[in-house]
C-alpha cells in the first residue's frame, strides 16, 4: 500500500501506511516517528504514532504565517520520507504485569470462545503483546493482537470499570487506568498502577506480558 497523506483539520498531518493492524506497518510508524523526532520539521507541537499511522501536529501560528496552511507543510512531510533514513530504532521495554484472571466476565468470554476458562487464562498469558497506541483514557494502551482463539466482541451496553480490569475487545487487550465506562470483557485486574508518577507507564513500542496470579 502506497503511503496516503492527508490534512487533519487545521493544525495536523497524517501519514497513513497501512491499513490493517499488523506488525509490519507498525514498525514503518515507529521507524518514521523516530525519524521525524531525530530531525523534527519546522514548527512541530507533537508527534503521535498509532496502529498504522503517525500524525505530526504543527504550531498553527507558524503553519499560517510561513506556509499559508497545511499544504507547503504536506510537501515537507512528502520529502522527509523520501530521504533515506536507516537509523536503528529504540526497543521498546518489557512489562511484565500481574494479573489476577477473575475477572466478571470471564466466564462468559470463555462459552462465547467454546473454551474452557483455564484456557482464556493460558492463551492471553502465554502470549506478548505490543503497544500499538495509547488513547481513550490517560495511560490506556490498546494492545495486541491477542490470539484468534479468544477474539470476542465488545459488550453491546458499556459497564462502569475500575481501575485495573484487563479487558478484551476484538483482537486487542488493554488495562483500564481509572474508573470509566467501557465496554470491553474484562476477564481479570492487576494492582500495576498504569500513571505513576502521573505519566503513562507504557509507550508505543513497549511490550506487555501477563502473569497469572492467584487470589
Amino acid at each position: 500500500m502506497k503511503n496516503q497523506i492527508y490534512e487533519l483539520g487545521d493544525t495536523a498531518i497524517t501519514i497513513e501506511f497501512g491499513n490493517e493492524i499488523s506488525m509490519e506497518f507498525h514498525e514503518e510508524v515507529i521507524r518514521r516517528f523516530y525519524q521525524f523526532q531525530t530531525n523534527p520539521l519546522p514548527g512541530t507541537l507533537d508527534l503521535i504514532p498509532a496502529y498504522t499511522s503517525l500524525t505530526i501536529v504543527f504550531d498553527l501560528g507558524y503553519v499560517a504565517s510561513r506556509f499559508q496552511g497545511l499544504a507547503g507543510m504536506k510537501t515537507l512531510v512528502e520529502e522527509k520520507l523520501a530521504e533515506p533514513f536507516s537509523a536503528v530504532t529504540p526497543e521498546g521495554r518489557i512489562h511484565k504485569i500481574p494479573c489476577l484472571y477473575e475477572g466478571p466476565d470471564l466466564a462468559a468470554v470463555a462459552v462465547a470462545c467454546g473454551l474452557s476458562e483455564s484456557e482464556i487464562i493460558r492463551i492471553h498469558s502465554e502470549k506478548e503483546y505490543q503497544v500499538y497506541f495509547l488513547g481513550f483514557l490517560p495511560g490506556f494502551a490498546y494492545m495486541g493482537t491477542t490470539d484468534e482463539r479468544i477474539t470476542v466482541a465488545r459488550k453491546e451496553t458499556p459497564v462502569t470499570i475500575q481501575p485495573g480490569d484487563i479487558g478484551l475487545a476484538g483482537n486487542q487487550t488493554g488495562i483500564y487506568p481509572s474508573t470509566s465506562p467501557g465496554g470491553w470483557q474484562i476477564i481479570g485486574r492487576t494492582t500495576t498502577d498504569l500513571l505513576p508518577d502521573g505519566l503513562p507507564l507504557f509507550q508505543v513500542g513497549d511490550r506487555v506480558r501477563f502473569i497469572p496470579q492467584r487470589s
